[in-house]
């Protein structure tokens, strides 16, 4: 499923015909977050104001429904901007981005771009508030409007939405100092208010755990965890904990076939599901988080002693990278937009990545090939954002991500070199 929302945050000059080409190709006829128009007209008003009501997206005109790139003049910026703020109420116009097509001729389209949470809501039309479902625009009904009115104004999205996690404690109370680190990362949405009420759906949580199974993720943990035997045992994502009808946990491990079995496994994870409405609640989103506890330092050699190996960059590198496609697969954002009662263009990319580290960072990872910053001072993780403009279900993009995270995570750590060193790490595949 191809996700507008890095567009939504992209520099300017990071539309170009070809990508707008892309865009139209992989979206198709016209999805919840994106609509063509052939040229400025009168129900053009109407569709930027539905994208806002909704889950915001972009408006393209010069695209006829067809989806034929057939351009219209540099002078219909101008015409668009007018429509716009005579027509919706109360006055907004969106952000227009006039793509030239390149081709010779005078000719751009104009992306109109609707940013959540950076204009009122509901935005009027002739008195209507109109709104996005499937393809198609249509006036809100009665449910819909009051609960538009009812938002606060409209504010962005919070960036910080998962909390760092905590290192594992041992049986005798204190930290693990067995654990390597621990990677969480997850999405937030915001539940339908037909939804609020429903129980977790079983069908739906099997459907999210035969998602994490099937994904590149449970792939490299097992190769982690399996250590130089390459063989042993693993256990799918399955309920374990606390379960209720409104919070899920499925927990995954794996270790090789001689792992003692009173130690904790060199590779566990858990994935935390909840949902608002649950008594004492008031939260409206839906929340996701995924957690990936490493102790793999601990395999030596084949001899299953706790001898500390520090972890290799590439090693961290393809692990953080199988979380995040993990997070973007089609199959689990189709199982999260069901539980929250939304559509699955609605389904937001990871914007969050934690690692905590139970020793100091330069005893955890390998970190021999960078150089120490003088009294840079100890640091046992880092906290990191994902850049918006990237599209983390595509793997180009994905991996260039991955990689200014680990940049960040060594600077944060005192150690310099790091870009040096990873502009020639090959991404998955390659």
């Amino acid at each position: 499923m191809t996700s507008t929302q890095p567009l939504l945050y992209a520099a300017p000059s990071a539309f170009t015909i070809e990508r707008v080409r892309t865009l139209v190709q992989q979206v198709g006829p016209e999805a919840p977050t994106v609509e063509y128009k052939e040229k400025p007209g009168p129900t053009l008003a109407r569709g930027v104001a539905a994208l806002a009501n909704t889950y915001g997206g972009l408006l393209l005109v010069g695209v006829n429904d067809h989806r034929k790139i057939t351009g219209v003049r540099e002078k219909a910026i101008e015409a668009v901007a007018e429509h716009c703020a005579a027509k919706i109420e109360p006055p907004w116009t969106p952000e227009i981005i006039p793509v030239p097509l390149n081709d010779g001729s005078d000719l751009f389209v104009l992306v109109l771009r609707i940013v959540p949470g950076t204009h009122p809501r509901p935005l009027l039309v002739d008195g209507v508030a109109y709104v996005r479902h499937q393809n198609t625009t249509h006036p809100a009904d009665w449910q819909r409007l009051g609960e538009l009115f009812a938002e606060q104004a409209a504010t962005p999205e919070a960036v910080w939405h998962l909390q760092a996690p905590q290192i594992p404690q041992q049986a005798a109370g204190g930290a693990d100092e067995a654990v390597d680190f621990v990677l969480r990362s997850g999405v937030s949405l915001p539940v339908a208010a037909a939804a609020v009420w429903r129980p977790l759906s079983e069908r739906a949580v099997t459907a999210l755990a035969g998602a994490l199974d099937g994904s590149r993720l449970a792939i490299v943990m097992a190769g982690m965890a399996l250590g130089p035997s390459g063989t042993g045992g693993m256990s799918g994502f399955r309920r374990a904990g606390l379960n209720r009808s409104r919070s899920v946990r499925l927990a995954w491990s794996a270790c090789p076939d001689t792992w003692p079995a009173d130690r904790p496994r060199p590779i566990e994870a858990q994935a935390t599901l909840e949902v608002p409405g649950g008594y004492g609640t008031f939260g409206q989103h839906l929340t996701l988080q995924v957690d990936v506890t490493v102790r793999t330092s601990t395999i030596a050699a084949g001899l299953w002693q706790p001898v500390h190996r520090p972890v290799t960059l590439p090693e961290t590198a393809h692990l953080i990278d199988a979380l995040a496609e993990a997070l973007t697969t089609p199959d689990l954002i189709a199982a999260l937009a069901e539980l929250a009662g939304v559509d699955a263009y609605a389904v937001p990319q990871p914007r969050n990545l934690h690692l905590v580290t139970a020793r100091p960072l330069t005893s955890v990872l390998d970190t021999a090939a960078l150089t120490a910053v003088p009294d840079a001072g100890t640091s046992r993780g880092a906290h990191l954002l994902a850049d918006p403009a990237h599209d983390l279900a595509d793997p180009t993009q994905r991996w260039t991500q991955v990689l200014q995270w680990l940049e960040q995570i060594t600077l944060d750590g005192g150690l310099t070199g790091a870009e040096r060193l990873l502009q020639h790490l090959p991404g998955p595949g390659r």
